[in-house]
């Protein structure tokens, strides 16, 4: 064989191996494109970005002081985490009088793995003086809003735990004035079914 049939030769055995791969590797794409899926439900997510989002039932316990020692009684809350980020919380705290607090909303990230970032706010409607036990003691609040900023850790895919840091601002502060009352709080959430 001479040279010029060999390398035509080599040259064939090259554009067919070139075609073989690109068709293996077409089929393969094509496969995985009609391949049937097992759909998830929105209460079984894995833990990863959207492993938040839906309804869940807390149990909340503030502390006074931010001292552990300090706790308040507990209450609970529903927060409800969408899909774009957007949160919506209420809450039966005892500390509020009926009618006093208004829904929060707000927003959530995630943070890292099965690690989420919620901050929410909610409009004080009106002041109050400070409460002696019982009910659960609490100060006096101004008329202005609340601001809930939480870090959630997923324990499950069902449950979480969270720590909180809470704000009171008045009605003439705003996001660059100190709040006049802070404090903490620590939850915990299971998912609603």
């Amino acid at each position: 064989m001479n040279n010029t049939t060999m390398n035509s030769t080599m040259s064939g055995r090259r554009s067919f191996l070139r075609a073989g791969t690109l068709a293996a590797a077409l089929a393969l794409f094509v496969a995985a494109a009609v391949t049937p899926t097992t759909a998830v439900a929105k209460g079984n997510v894995g833990l990863g970005a959207k492993a938040l989002i839906g309804t869940w039932r807390v149990t909340v316990t503030t502390y006074r002081n931010c001292d552990p020692l300090q706790p308040n009684p507990t209450f609970d809350s529903l927060l409800t985490f969408g899909e774009d980020g957007s949160l919506i919380e209420t809450t039966s705290s005892a500390q509020f009088q009926v009618g006093q607090r208004s829904i929060g909303h707000g927003r959530w990230e995630r943070t890292g793995p099965a690690a989420f970032r919620a901050v929410g706010e909610a409009y004080i409607m009106f002041a109050t003086t400070a409460s002696l036990p019982p009910p659960p003691p609490g100060p006096a609040l101004q008329r202005g809003r609340q601001r809930i900023d939480q870090g959630i850790q997923m324990t499950s895919r069902d449950t979480f735990e969270s720590d909180a840091s809470v704000y009171f601002f008045n009605s003439t502060s705003d996001n660059g004035v100190a709040p006049y009352i802070s404090g903490c709080a620590k939850a915990s959430g299971v998912r609603f079914d």
